[in-house]
């Protein structure tokens, strides 16, 4: 979502790269005390307000960025197995492959058809609206069907908030409350040697307007397949680029389609005295104020700290993902970090940063071993995955990107499973399932993945083991 123009590429796909954010004044549901702005003259402080407003407008400015810079609407884009040249996304997995569709409701609905797979391959498939909430989230563990709907395949009609027809028969109606919203779906894949099944499987997806479906036009879906993106400017460094008055006026424009919740109406009302509101423009307030808002909201994302993560054994470990309500600076910079992260109980995340070196530059070996029944508590599979710096997958001369997952790992004859996370091939004394390559040099972080998590990880009674370093 941040390719040329007509074409969607990869850096359009979940993630776009690295952030946290800090302490705002802004209505929340986290653990932090949060408030709106409090204002002690009848002259409305720009500067404050201006600043709520960019925080507030965040997630849908950067999925309208995404959007203008894909392919049609109402069509789906396939991925493709990432390696370290897709440089568009940051912090890919390598367990899944990708695929995506843009979707405006405004007309009438749009039917999505999820094809029967195999049962041990899991896949997710989330409905995200204009303000990056996840609305659904479907998956091979829990497709969320109707009783009269059972599949595969797995029909569903998504409608827009106005929408008030008759629903066919053998279909789940899937309510949207924006018009403008976004479909991200991942398949799970087994190696490389998987693909070609893998992409007979993504064009089997069908999306297609209602009134095709209603006169059998079952073909009518539009579908791509786009390769490895190579490009180097993300989504969020787009965003970054606007001035204040820009960012802000597109923010006015966008809110008329999709305008803000019930639930925002404070706020809303505080952002109304500078002309801040669907349909509004703010050109008659000062422009180096509202660029010193956009400075200042940038720097309270990125500065942003997760209150409700576990820091386990260090691991990070987010609990509160996919729906944010009047939290509006959590969502900020989650949708900023990756607009789509899956809520936990599809798939449960864990971050940890480390060297790759000492301090004269030589290289650390590390291990992480999971005592035995202790490996990831999951009705799919669990898996870690190495990034440098950037977020991008570690190249190596034999392509290992994650272990967990394919190949499977070696159990001990105790049942006990140790991973190497280390640059140097350590084999034939680690099998090769076992062993994770690192950077050479600098930092790296790892990313562990439970899908389908039970829930025993979910409430926190699993805790991740350490990574542990033996030089």
């Amino acid at each position: 979502m941040d390719p040329r123009a007509g074409a969607l590429t990869r850096r359009s796909l979940l993630g776009l790269g690295a952030a946290a954010a800090a302490a705002a004044v802004l209505p929340g549901c986290s653990d932090q005390s949060v408030r709106l702005p409090v204002h002690t003259t009848d002259r409305p402080d720009v500067l404050a307000l201006a600043t709520d407003a960019y925080v507030f407008g965040y997630p849908m400015m950067l999925l309208d960025i995404m959007r203008a810079a894909s392919g049609p609407t109402n069509t789906i884009d396939h991925s493709v197995l990432p390696d370290p040249n897709d440089r568009g996304v940051a912090r890919l997995s390598h367990d899944m492959v990708y695929s995506q569709a843009w979707l405006d409701l405004t007309e009438e609905p749009m039917v999505l058809q999820i094809p029967g797979m195999e049962p041990d391959r899991f896949w997710l498939f989330q409905l995200i609206d204009g303000w990056a909430n996840t609305e659904h989230d479907l998956t091979s563990k829990t497709p969320r069907t109707t009783v009269d709907a059972d599949g595969p395949p797995f029909t569903y009609i998504l409608t827009g908030p106005q929408w008030a027809g008759e629903l066919p028969a053998q279909m789940t109606r899937l309510h949207m409350p924006s018009t403008l919203c976004t479909i991200v779906g991942r398949i799970q894949i087994n190696g490389v040697q998987d693909a070609p099944k893998v992409n007979e499987l993504q064009q089997q997806i069908k999306l297609i307007p209602l009134s095709a479906w209603k006169r059998g036009d079952l073909d009518a879906t539009v579908s791509r397949v786009h390769p490895i993106d190579r490009g180097t400017e993300p989504p969020a460094k787009r965003i970054a680029a606007l001035d204040g008055r820009t960012y802000l006026n597109r923010l006015c424009r966008l809110m008329l389609t999709d305008p803000p919740a019930a639930a925002d109406a404070p706020l809303m009302a505080e952002l109304a005295k500078i002309e801040i509101q669907p349909g509004g423009v703010v050109d008659d307030r000062p422009a180096d104020i509202l660029d010193e808002a956009v400075r200042q909201g940038q720097r309270r994302i990125a500065d942003w700290t997760d209150p409700t993560a576990r820091s386990v054994n260090g691991w990070e470990i987010p609990i509160d993902l996919g729906t944010f309500g009047t939290d509006y600076l959590r969502r900020a910079a989650t949708t900023r970090r990756s607009p789509g992260l899956a809520p936990i109980r599809d798939i449960l995340y864990g971050n940890l940063d480390a060297p790759a070196t000492d301090e004269r530059g030589a290289p650390y070996r590390y291990r992480i071993r999971f005592a035995p029944g202790t490996w990831p508590p999951v009705d799919a599979f669990a898996s870690i995955t190495a990034y440098d710096t950037q977020g991008l997958l570690v190249p190596n001369p034999e392509q290992i990107y994650s272990v967990g997952h394919v190949p499977r790992v070696v159990a001990a004859p105790d049942g006990s499973v140790e991973l190497a996370i280390q640059q140097q091939d350590p084999r034939p004394s680690v099998p090769t399932g076992n062993w994770l390559p690192i950077p050479p040099t600098g930092d790296f972080s790892l990313t562990l993945r439970l899908y389908a998590p039970r829930g025993e990880a979910i409430d926190g009674k699993w805790e991740p083991p350490p990574l542990t370093r033996i030089d």
